[in-house]
């Protein structure tokens, strides 16, 4: 499994359920937890923010710790050069900065789904990790229960790995979305192994499905466990979320760029649209 995990804290009450109750079934050797302050010109004010974060963050640990965690937390604060863009001093840098540092092999986010209170939904902290990191990016999947009043993880954390659907694009991507599969394997039961075809003309379609079929077949040949191998055609993200449900995924395994990256670019990724519209734990494989 992933031996050292970095999990971004915002205090939310989405943050905080993941961090206690999903975060120590992933039973990593180590779980550091960052949160970032937003800095402040007034630096008493700003001292005290900072001094309560830390509070917060060392009860959290100390949390974890008595569940048999192995934790420790940081508070940083984002950076004071008013030289440089808004986008850098935003606080993915300072979350990123932290898991590089740490040598973190995971990230972990929350999802807020689209009908949590005030529908809100993945922000912009996160994105910019999913987006920048070269690091493994696991978004977590919350909802708001109407019948329970409540908040929801839409997974099972403890079997979270066991069902995975991996969505290849046959780029290079899908050799480093080999090697972290192989972090969890011993977990897999079952597999769904999938690649959706939006490419080519279509009288190539035919010749596009046959190697499609036999790259995923030796990719398959890798891994201990069964998997089912599907080559489809037509949008990926779509096909990719109605794949995974119908397979009853407990998560989707996902490059986040390959083929085409101005395509990317232009028309958003796959990866930004399965997290987006997605009920599934998704996790983001960097390229």
């Amino acid at each position: 499994m992933f031996e050292r995990i970095l999990f971004p804290i915002d205090f939310s009450e989405v943050s905080v359920d993941a961090l206690e109750n999903c975060i120590p079934q992933f039973e990593a050797k180590e779980v550091i937890i960052i949160h970032v302050v937003e800095y402040v010109e007034d630096i008493g004010v700003l001292e005290k923010i900072q001094m309560k974060a830390k509070g917060e963050v060392d009860r959290l640990v100390e949390k974890l710790k008595n569940k048999g965690v192995n934790a420790k937390g940081y508070v940083s604060i984002g950076s004071i050069a008013s030289t440089i863009s808004t986008e850098a001093r935003c606080p993915s840098i300072e979350i990123l900065d932290r898991a590089y540092c740490e040598m973190v092999d995971l990230i972990v986010i929350p999802s807020k789904g689209k009908h949590i209170r005030r529908r809100m939904q993945i922000g912009s902290t996160a994105r910019n990790l999913i987006r920048k990191s070269s690091i493994p990016v696991l978004v977590l999947k919350y909802d708001w229960n109407e019948k329970k009043n409540e908040l929801e993880c839409r997974c099972d954390c403890e079997k979270l790995f066991t069902k995975p659907l991996i969505a290849l694009d046959l780029s290079r991507c899908s050799e480093y979305t080999g090697v972290v599969v192989r972090k969890f394997e011993e977990n897999v039961k079952e597999a769904r192994i999938i690649h959706i075809i939006d490419y080519g003309d279509i009288d190539e379609i035919e010749e596009n499905i046959n190697k499609a079929k036999q790259a995923l077949k030796v990719f398959a040949d890798k891994f201990k466990f069964e998997s089912e191998i599907i080559v489809d055609s037509g949008i990926a993200s779509k096909e990719i979320i109605v794949k995974a449900i119908e397979f009853g995924a407990s998560v989707i395994v996902l490059g986040k760029t390959g083929r085409g990256f101005l395509k990317e670019i232009l028309l958003g990724s796959t990866a930004d649209e399965v997290i987006k519209e997605g009920s599934i734990p998704t996790l983001i494989v960097p390229c």
